[in-house]
Formats: C-alpha cells, sequence, structure tokens
C-alpha cells in the first residue's frame, strides 16, 4: 500500500506487496523517462535495470519461488548472442556496435522482468493499467509542453526530448487498443476518453502507419469479437466511427495539413506513384529498402553485421543516422536469413498460441494481443523495432497473456462444463 503523508512517501505491506508496488513505479518510470530524457546517455540502461531489480525483489519476496526462464528471455537472448557474433564478419566494426549490444542486453532485462511480474490473470491486467498509464502521461507531458498553436504542425511527440514521433505514435497506438479492450470488452466506459484522447495524439503526431494502425486496431477487435451482442451492429457502429475520423482528417484544414496530406501522399504512392503528389520522405524511404535489398543480396545467410546498414551508408554515402524504415530489410540486410528467420520464431510462436487463447480459449485479451500482433507484423514494413526498449515491453506483455491466457482457457471450459452439467441435471429431473 502507497501513502502521502505530511510529505512523506510510505511504501507498506508484505514483502510480496511492496516489492511489486516498488516495480509498477519502476515500470512507469521506465517508460516515462525513455520519453523525457530520450537524448540522455545511459539513462535507459539505468531504467532498465532498475526494473529487473524490481522484478527480482518481487520474485525473492514470493513464497512460490520457482526458476523463472520465459521463452521470450531465452529467445532473445540467443537473438542477441548471434548478433554479437555477427562483428566477426561486419564490413565495419566500431563503438557503434557496442551501444547495439548494450541497448539488446538491456531489452532483455525489461522482457525479463514483464515475465518475472506477470505471474496470474490479475498481474496481467494490472500491467496493462501501468502501460496505459505511462502512455497517458507521455501524451499529457507533451501536450503540456507545446503550444497550442503547434498542435498541428504534424510533429507530435518529438518536441519534448527529440523523440521519434512515428515510435512515439506507435506506442500511444499500443495505449489506445489496451484502453479499446477495457471499453469494449469490459464495459468500463471512462476508458472510451482515453481511447480518444490517444487517437487524437496520434493524428496530431502525423504518422501514417501510427495512424492506420490507431483506425484498423479497433476494427479487428470487434470484428473477431463474435461472442459479443450485436455484433453486426457494433461493426458497423465501429466503422462509422472510423469513416468519420477519416472525413474528419482529410476535410478539415488543419488536420488534413497534420496528416491527412500525408495520408493521401502514401496512398498515392502506392496506387498512382506520381512523383508531384507524393512528398520526398517516401521515396528515400523506398531508396533506403532498397540499398537494404542489395546488401541483402550480397550476404543473404549471414548479412552485413549487426548495426552495419547505417555504417555502410554513412560510409559510403555520407548519410548520418540512417536506417532502412523497413524491420524485415533491415535485419535481412544486416543479419541475413539466420537472423530473420531466429528473430521472427517468436513472433510466430505468440501468434499460434493467441490465436489458440483468443478462439479456442475465448480469452478476450489474447484477442486483443492478437490485433497487435498482426498490426505490428504490418507496421514493421515502415518501422525499425529489432532493438528498440518499448516495443519490446509490448510484446512480452503480449508473450505473458499467452501463458495466461491458459488459465483463462481452463477456467471458460470449467464454466462451460459446469453449464453442461447443470442443465443435464435439469433435463433428467
Amino acid at each position: 500500500m502507497v501513502s502521502l503523508k505530511k510529505g512523506v512517501l510510505k511504501i507498506e505491506g508484505n514483502k510480496e506487496s511492496t516489492a511489486r508496488t516498488i516495480y509498477e513505479i519502476c515500470f512507469v518510470l521506465n517508460a516515462v523517462t525513455l520519453f523525457a530524457f530520450n537524448d540522455v546517455k545511459f539513462i535507459g540502461t539505468a531504467t532498465g535495470i532498475m526494473m529487473l531489480l524490481a522484478s527480482m525483489l518481487l520474485w525473492i519476496g514470493r513464497r512460490d519461488k520457482r526458476v523463472i526462464l520465459p521463452y521470450n528471455t531465452v529467445w532473445y537472448t540467443l537473438f542477441t548472442a548471434y548478433s554479437a557474433i555477427s562483428c566477426l564478419w561486419s564490413s565495419y566494426i566500431d563503438t557503434d556496435m557496442a551501444s547495439y549490444f548494450l541497448r539488446m542486453v538491456v531489452i532483455i532485462a525489461m522482457i525479463t522482468s514483464v515475465s518475472i511480474y506477470v505471474d496470474t490473470p490479475e498481474d496481467l491486467e494490472r500491467i496493462i493499467k501501468l502501460y496505459i498509464l505511462s502512455m497517458t502521461a507521455i501524451v499529457l507531458i507533451e501536450l503540456t509542453y507545446v503550444p497550442f498553436e503547434d498542435w498541428s504542425d504534424g510533429y507530435m511527440g518529438s518536441h519534448f526530448s527529440g523523440s521519434n514521433s512515428n515510435g512515439v505514435a506507435f506506442l500511444v497506438f499500443c495505449a489506445e487498443l489496451m484502453a479499446f479492450y477495457e471499453f469494449y470488452s469490459k464495459g468500463k466506459k471512462s476508458y472510451f476518453l482515453l481511447v480518444a484522447l490517444f487517437l487524437g495524439f496520434v493524428i496530431l503526431s502525423g504518422s501514417r502507419k501510427a495512424m492506420f494502425a490507431s483506425i484498423a486496431g479497433p476494427l479487428l477487435f470487434v470484428l473477431f469479437s463474435t461472442y459479443k451482442r450485436n455484433y453486426f451492429f457494433n461493426i458497423l457502429l465501429v466503422l462509422a466511427l472510423a469513416i468519420t475520423v477519416v472525413f474528419y482528417i482529410m476535410t478539415d484544414e488543419n488536420a488534413y495539413n497534420t496528416i491527412g496530406k500525408r495520408f493521401e501522399s502514401m496512398l498515392t504512392f502506392w496506387f498512382e506513384n506520381r512523383t508531384h503528389k507524393v512528398d520526398n520522405s517516401l521515396y528515400m524511404r523506398s531508396y533506403y529498402i532498397q540499398l537494404a535489398q542489395e546488401m541483402f543480396s550480397e550476404s543473404p545467410i549471414w548479412g552485413k553485421g549487426m548495426g552495419n546498414f547505417a555504417k555502410i551508408i554513412d560510409e559510403v554515402y555520407k548519410l548520418e543516422g540512417v536506417y532502412s524504415h523497413n524491420n524485415y530489410w533491415q535485419i535481412l540486410s544486416e543479419l541475413g536469413l539466420v537472423g530473420f528467420f531466429s528473430y521472427y520464431s517468436l513472433y510466430f510462436v505468440v501468434i499460434i498460441k493467441l490465436f489458440k487463447g483468443a478462439f479456442v480459449n475465448k480469452s478476450r485479451m489474447n484477442l486483443m494481443f492478437l490485433c497487435f500482433m498482426l498490426l505490428l507484423m504490418v507496421l514493421e514494413t515502415g518501422l525499425v523495432t529489432y532493438n528498440s526498449k518499448m516495443p519490446h515491453v509490448v510484446i512480452a506483455i503480449a508473450y505473458a497473456a499467452t501463458y495466461v491466457g491458459e488459465m483463462d482457457g481452463r477456467k471458460y471450459q470449467y464454466i462451460q462444463n459446469n453449464n453442461f452439467n447443470q442443465k443435464r441435471t435439469e433435463e433428467l429431473l
């Protein structure tokens, strides 16, 4: 229990509850700190280790001290080890590779802490709310910092600390989908306000990918939620809301200048390819992907080495800080087919488990995370996430939902069997 009295913060309770509270504070601080101090060196390392230590305290405080070695920790550790070994055949070796490696080690610490924390369905519900709280804090920090007249500049999320607005918008989309789950599946009407807040922030960010996901996520969730009453009406209602949002951003002048014209440009690039209507960023991104494809063709099995895409582009084309804007080709160019299949093996396992949890065990939470993983696979055609911290925290929560979903499934089967037995007894009587 946490209390603030006479200016003194007190954490009271048994060892487990105290450790749990400490971890929850560390979880929120980590997300907010990574955003607020994006350019501060080693701040992510410190907060990631802090999360792991807090989770270890929680494990020590539990009565059941099982040895916890989550599959996703083993998977990412092996992937990190292979990435480090790729230095042996890298085209360029410098200190940047050490920072890549350190970042991936921190990701191991963070995803392990999530798996240690989430031990029951209640823990999973709690960490989802903590993530929503973290993103709410980030959104409010950015909106408060940016003058109102600059809200529609199309870069919301990048002003306070220089963070990538696309990356921040993606994380906010994850919170929006979680909030929609709380609203639609659990009937918590207050969460609809958070859905609206997060969607509005994504629009202001100017991120086409995040906007697409923010509209498609709730639509997918409603489409797959066949258990709900008024199923077809709900689909039509959410579809109407989605059309309304799209109509607004394409007709309102401020919204159109913020994201509408970017979205229109993306569609034009995909379907018409008319140069006079397409912004240069799309051509540059497609060019970077083409360069990644060329690197992959030169070394398809092992790749050019961890972090070498940016280094080769810098050395050959004198372009600094460049990445391919595509997770698939980034991994293929740097780590080859071996790294590619190693990385996406977890995605495959998680999606299969979530599918089973959603449609066999009838877990609504598994359904929500299934929608997230499917959209993530689409979004990674325009994002590089394999060495990003917070996206892997969300994936770790999704992975935790797979084994918590099994508990929900057993509960569902128990209820179904009880209902069947009760009905059979009534028939016999």
